[in-house]
């Protein structure tokens, strides 16, 4: 848990101190990447998927470094540097994500890589109607309402909200047979749906895990 909290922290030595903010806000606005002293990001350049992209290591802080790992790694494809394509907070789902499938043993995912393939290079998919961001909003709210409650999560069966209704089962494999994994969908109250996969290995990793990843899975999904 102590990298989770890390990840999400603002003070001097979280991932998302105001010097790191800063920092990533200069790397996407001017497509600066000079590091400035104290900060805990590292850039690079390399390759994924045939995609030029920039690496930032999040340097892990001591008490979080486990067998070897000192930095969690980020790819950003180098044609988003400087441009509006991405915002901090899509990196920061990002950290968040990698440290998911590090820790569960099924990443890393290369979110901001994906969506660049997906589109064609171009903006990421994003859809900003009405229909969109009801389906989206809905999910967030509910991830935000299971934080708050004792609800046990995530288990098979559903759990009702304003927005509608949460059900998790059990996923299938491309062969149509049953898997030990989650299939977690959202059906709001205007019949829309919306469908995440949640590993099992993530859901072992606790609750809070589990919610991030649904909630990071919400925020990529076009």
């Amino acid at each position: 848990m102590h990298l989770r909290t890390w990840a999400l922290s603002t003070s001097s030595e979280g991932a998302r101190s105001p010097i790191n903010c800063q920092y990533l806000d200069g790397l996407l606005r001017r497509g600066c990447l000079a590091a400035t002293p104290g900060v805990t990001i590292s850039p690079d350049q390399t390759e994924q998927q045939g995609v030029p992209c920039v690496r930032l290591r999040f340097h892990l802080p001591q008490g979080s470094q486990s067998n070897g790992v000192t930095s969690i790694p980020v790819l950003i494809p180098t044609a988003f540097v400087g441009t509006d394509n991405v915002h901090t907070t899509l990196i920061f789902y990002a950290l968040v994500e990698e440290i998911i499938g590090w820790l569960a043993r099924v990443g890393p995912r290369h979110s901001l890589i994906r969506l660049y393939l997906n589109n064609n290079g171009q903006q990421l998919p994003r859809s900003y109607s009405t229909s969109w961001q009801q389906l989206h909003n809905g999910f967030t709210l509910f991830i935000n309402s299971l934080r708050h409650s004792e609800t046990l999560f995530p288990s098979l069966g559903q759990f009702s909200g304003t927005f509608g209704v949460i059900v998790v089962a059990q996923a299938t494999t491309p062969s149509g047979e049953i898997s030990s994994d989650f299939a977690v969908s959202l059906i709001i109250n205007n019949r829309q749906r919306m469908s995440l996969f949640l590993p099992r290995r993530v859901a072992n990793l606790g609750r809070d895990f589990a919610l991030d990843w649904l909630e990071i899975q919400n925020e990529f999904s076009n």
